[in-house]
């Protein structure tokens, strides 16, 4: 294991771990530490009410987590746990252990990397988001650019070819979602349930009864809607966050929770990078289907 720094075409820097062949994220740890969570992941131990969350990184996490709490405890009060406290790439087995149900595990890691022994034998139930690739990757661009142990101060049109190679932490987009759909078509092993951001967004009322269904979970209506309300991204963002989490990991005027629209990429993506996300997205993805069942398509092209 190894920490790492990667250039952007302008030569301004971002720090990674190498935990051997993956680019991880390092969460403040030390390399040996980051390297030690990798490894126990695929040996992550359930209990039987758990779920699973999976996801690209900026594409719903910290949504998707609060709409499932606030589900599995049938209240839209705030909740106390955040999903770094229950993050296989954060936490440890051991502290992970120490949150009380319900809880919803989560990762960022690709689907190979998973703790699958056990989601098949407990049948886990699974959750996986997924989002238009374009307002992803400028989620993800100014997620670096604002959390502290990164130390990037780099420009998007700097970012944005590197970030397409895959030379980043996670690699590529296309590779996870192409990994999660062969998964899905030799089928996964444990019941899965696969959202849409732009849906949530779109028609939330209609994805949380799809929800709903997939956990078994009764719900009144008037619950529902004040659940959709309180993980609405305008509540969300008026969360205020612990000036001591704050002042440790985000430089100063950065909000985690930045805009959350579909369709910002618009604002960023010049026509000539509009033209190789295309030109990369339409040769990787060409056979894919992960993003036929959607509100509006968000297909880069479109």
């Amino acid at each position: 294991m190894t920490a790492i720094q990667v250039k952007d075409i302008g030569g301004a820097t971002i720090d990674f771990t190498d935990v051997g062949g993956f680019i991880a994220s390092k969460f403040l740890k030390p390399p040996n530490e980051t390297k030690q969570l990798f490894d126990n992941a695929p040996n992550f131990t359930f209990r039987d009410n758990d779920l699973m969350l999976c996801t690209y990184p900026k594409t719903g996490t910290n949504w998707m987590f609060d709409i499932l709490m606030m589900t599995l405890n049938k209240s839209a009060e705030p909740i106390r746990q955040n999903k770094l406290m229950t993050m296989l790439e954060n936490e440890s087995p051991e502290d992970i252990d120490k949150q009380p149900s319900p809880r919803v595990i989560n990762t960022h890691y690709a689907y190979r990397y998973l703790p699958l022994k056990d989601m098949r034998a407990k049948q886990i139930k699974t959750v996986l988001c997924c989002r238009n690739p374009k307002d992803t990757a400028v989620s993800y661009y100014n997620h670096m650019n604002g959390v502290k142990y990164y130390n990037y101060d780099g420009k998007w049109a700097d970012w944005l070819p590197v970030y397409l190679e895959g030379k980043m932490e996670y690699g590529k987009y296309t590779d996870y979602l192409l990994e999660w759909e062969k998964a899905i078509k030799a089928g996964v092993g444990c019941p899965l349930h696969v959202v849409y951001y732009e849906n949530l967004k779109l028609n939330c009322d209609k994805e949380m009864d799809r929800l709903l269904k997939f956990l078994g979970v009764e719900m009144e209506d008037g619950l529902k809607q004040q659940i959709m309300k309180m993980c609405g991204f305008e509540s969300m963002a008026a969360k205020e966050i612990p000036k001591e989490i704050t002042d440790i990991f985000f430089k100063k005027n950065f909000r985690i929770f930045r805009k959350g629209q579909v369709g910002d990429w618009k604002n960023w993506f010049s026509d000539e990078q509009n033209a190789m996300f295309d030109e990369m997205w339409e040769k990787e993805m060409k056979d894919s289907t992960m993003f036929d069942f959607i509100y509006t398509d968000p297909r880069p092209s479109q």
